[in-house]
């Protein structure tokens, strides 16, 4: 039996981030820690890779698949000492009023128990009410034990303690005390991308010393979760790379990729390398075509708008036909200009005769479904996809003819999306690539047929 656990919550906010970092911060001290996440969310998952030093993997269920999900846990979790998986939303919260795709339903997927994360402070017995609830919504989910976040004191403790071991007989890991300078900062999609929390250090070790010190890190490493045999000689059966080397944006604007989006491209014989749109005057050399994936271009205008070797460089390239996939942010980047809240205008790639325009509100959020209208880069017309969209930008201006025609699970309502040009192809739909394998070998192969 391996071992890990999922860290869920009661809610949004209840603080389960903050024991998911501590604990896999805590743990990697000693043991190879590898995190997962619930859900589509990059930001996250690269606070975990900064904790553990290892990649988290996405668990979303409505891009993966329940198959996908489970192949990607196991190859993942069979490879490490602990796997914690963070959980989303509350417990129970998964699209619209449903709970497909929840914390709760990935836990019964892959038979992992529940540490229920609490937000304690002005409860004593009413606590044990709170947790029942959770426990007998569906007892098919295994709630092993809670940790109680924003305790007021010891005393406070030992109340709380007392009433759920009295009432309800599981275990109680332990405690995290009120502390705002455990909060971590945030911004409109969630936390602030660790690129640019300022002295987060400080704030890890301080919540390092909290969950050491509050925890009982030892009683929960004797929660198991069972993995199938998978074989311990067996290797992941990768092709040998055909020499095709396709250049990534990687910096503090461009961060937000899954790695097994990443791993698909290597399985499909790719080289992926690094580069990036703030720093870099030249795209690198012998690269034969681009992945942009997301990030917070508005947040870096001006640095991208004046970085004019770079979107020359890339401007080039896309007229000379190299494919290129970019993402939200990165079409964004390889649009004319992007238009900030004041209405100052930064001037772009300018691969799209638009502009984006940034805006006060969430202008595309959630899951959404996608047919393909007219070939892409990776895509073919008549096929289907599942992807989000997470967005404060609108586009403004002529544009070129979508390749997508977009809809919300279940809604009427739709949009069109993905814009070709040449070989460029960008959409502010983001998806699993690993979900779309002989996608990303026609753009592997279309860049073979570049070079």
């Amino acid at each position: 039996m391996s071992r890990g656990f999922m860290i869920a919550g009661t809610h949004s906010g209840v603080g389960k981030t903050t024991v998911s970092l501590g604990l896999m911060g805590v743990l990697s001290k000693k043991y190879k820690v590898q995190p997962f996440k619930v859900g589509p969310d990059y930001i996250d998952t690269a606070y975990h890779r900064y904790v553990t030093g290892n990649f988290s993997c996405n668990l979303d269920l409505y891009m993966l698949g329940e198959e996908n999900l489970k192949d990607l846990f196991y190859k993942n979790a069979s490879k490490a000492d602990i796997s914690i998986i963070e959980g989303v939303m509350g417990l129970y919260d998964g699209i619209d009023t449903t709970s497909f795709g929840s914390s709760s339903q990935i836990a019964k997927i892959l038979n992992v128990p529940v540490v229920l994360i609490v937000d304690a402070s002005s409860m004593a017995a009413s606590v044990s009410a709170l947790i029942m609830g959770y426990m007998n919504y569906d007892k098919d989910v295994k709630i092993k034990g809670v940790i109680l976040n924003k305790v007021g004191s010891e005393r406070h403790y030992s109340l709380l303690e007392e009433a759920i071991k009295g009432d309800l007989g599981i275990e109680v890991f332990g405690y995290l005390p009120k502390d705002v300078k455990l909060e971590l900062p945030e911004r409109h999609l969630g936390l602030l991308p660790v690129y640019e929390a300022r002295e987060i250090n400080k704030k890890f070790e301080r919540l390092y010393s909290y969950i050491k010190k509050y925890i009982d890190i030892e009683k929960m490493m004797n929660l198991t979760i069972k993995l199938p045999d998978l074989g311990r000689t067996e290797e992941e059966k990768l092709e040998k790379s055909k020499g095709v080397k396709i250049g990534y944006a990687y910096d503090e604007a461009f961060n937000f990729y899954y790695k097994e989006s990443l791993e698909t491209f290597n399985e499909m014989g790719a080289e992926l390398i690094p580069f990036s749109p703030l720093q870099d005057e030249n795209l690198p050399e012998g690269i034969c075509g681009l992945y942009i994936g997301g990030g917070f271009p508005e947040v870096f205008e001006m640095r991208l708008s004046e970085n004019k070797k770079m979107l020359n460089s890339i401007k080039e390239a896309v007229k000379k036909g190299m494919p290129v996939y970019a993402e939200c942010g990165g079409l964004m980047y390889l649009s004319k200009a992007i238009k900030d809240l004041e209405g100052n205008t930064f001037e772009m790639v300018g691969v799209y005769n638009f502009e984006v325009v940034m805006t006060k509100r969430l202008q595309r959020f959630g899951y959404v479904e996608a047919e393909v209208i007219s070939d892409n880069a990776l895509f073919k017309k008549g096929e289907k996809l599942k992807g989000h969209e997470f967005h404060h930008s609108v586009i403004e201006g002529s544009s070129q003819n979508a390749s997508y025609v977009v809809h919300k699970p279940g809604r009427e309502e739709s949009w069109q999306c993905g814009f070709v040009y040449k070989n460029c192809f960008a959409t502010y739909v983001h998806i699993n690539l690993y979900t779309y394998k002989e996608a990303v070998k026609r753009f592997v192969d279309k860049c073979e047929a570049y070079s």
